[in-house]
């Protein structure tokens, strides 16, 4: 969802150390973690307890005036950003952008979630599960926390 998120973000549509892969991008000095909402890492640690196996997760950098800090990568195939709010005011923006984004591109299915000031931005481009089992764990994993 890199691409969406930087689609959109090219899209936003992100997830306790920053514990990222060996080949994953590291953020750029400033960008930091929201306190008081689940940070990407909690996300991505939630989604491995729960056997989603998240991969390539990487930081991603937000569009201006949105979120202050997200991830982008995939869980099971499925294009995934988690991103983190400062506040209401920015969380609506980053959610109008994605909306927008989606009907640009014509998103079959999508779904965006939210858990305090964290969203969950999902997209099954390749549509590999037709059946939206892995979004739907995926969303009750998240919606937990």
């Amino acid at each position: 969802m890199k691409r969406i998120y930087l689609s959109v973000l090219l899209v936003l549509a992100a997830l306790p150390a920053c514990r990222k892969d060996k080949s994953a991008a590291s953020p750029p000095a400033g960008a930091t973690h929201v306190p008081g909402t689940p940070h990407t890492d909690e996300v991505l640690n939630a989604w491995r307890t729960a056997g989603l196996a998240p991969e390539g997760f990487a930081f991603a950098p937000p569009p201006a005036n949105t979120a202050s800090y997200c991830e982008h990568g995939k869980v099971r195939g499925v294009d995934t950003t988690v991103c983190e709010y400062a506040n209401d005011q920015a969380l609506d923006r980053g959610v109008q952008q994605v909306r927008q984004e989606w009907a640009r591109i014509d998103v079959h299915t999508g779904v965006l979630l939210r858990a305090k000031n964290t969203t969950m931005v999902a997209i099954d481009r390749e549509r590999r599960e037709p059946s939206g089992k892995t979004i739907s764990q995926m969303a009750k994993v998240f919606g937990k926390l």
